[in-house]
């Protein structure tokens, strides 16, 4: 009986101990790490911020894309302008090149002719060199003064015409003699009815023809 006795006292003090350990447990708290706590929340705002800033560039990125493009848009464009402003002048400048090469052509034209015309003549008559160069200055600078003339307004062009022709003939006959001077005029006038009228012989036709009325 004692025996039994006693194991009851062992049993219930060693269920005493344990309900007591498990109080004991329940009381005890893990203590909170606060530093854990504000690192944690520390990164939580920086990851916050960081997408904040990513997202911001993205359309920061974006914008500038587009406003280099429009750019790039105005650029071209802006090229485009200066090579068609420079394409239409050099039209024109070609425009007017080709113009004044035109007439440089016509002058260079008549020259040749009227050199041919002059040599024909002057060869058909014997004249020594001297007096074929001195045949041809007259002729050519007495054309030069019938344009003056033509270029006018006076009424009376046709027959400062024939004065001048008169004079020009006149003067070559000082160079060649009179005889001369009259084959040099049947050459000319024979030259004329087979190729026509030249620069020289167009106005000295004109004027032959007022003298003859």
């Amino acid at each position: 009986m004692k025996k039994i006795t006693l194991v009851c006292i062992v049993a219930l003090s060693m269920l005493s101990a344990v309900a007591q350990t498990k109080k004991s447990s329940k009381k005890y708290k893990k203590p909170v790490n606060k530093e854990a706590v504000a690192k944690a929340k520390f990164e939580k705002q920086e990851a916050l911020k960081k997408i904040a800033r990513d997202s911001t560039l993205a359309s920061l990125v974006a914008s500038d894309s587009t406003r280099k493009s429009l750019d790039s848009i105005a650029e071209v464009q802006k090229e485009a302008d200066r090579l068609a402003y420079i394409e239409n002048g050099l039209k024109a400048i070609d425009s007017a090149n080709a113009a004044k090469y035109k007439a440089i052509e016509t002058d260079r034209d008549n020259m040749d002719k009227v050199s041919a015309s002059q040599n024909a003549i002057t060869n058909a008559v014997n004249l020594s060199e001297y007096q074929k160069k001195q045949v041809k200055y007259i002729n050519e600078s007495y054309t030069v003064k019938a344009k003056v003339i033509e270029a006018s307004e006076a009424a009376d062009k046709a027959k400062q015409l024939a004065a001048l022709n008169e004079e020009r003939r006149a003067k070559i006959k000082t160079i060649v003699g009179k005889s001369k001077e009259r084959k040099l005029e049947k050459e000319r006038k024979n030259f004329v009815e087979k190729n026509g009228v030249d620069e020289v012989n167009a106005w000295i036709q004109q004027a032959e023809s007022v003298s003859s009325k």
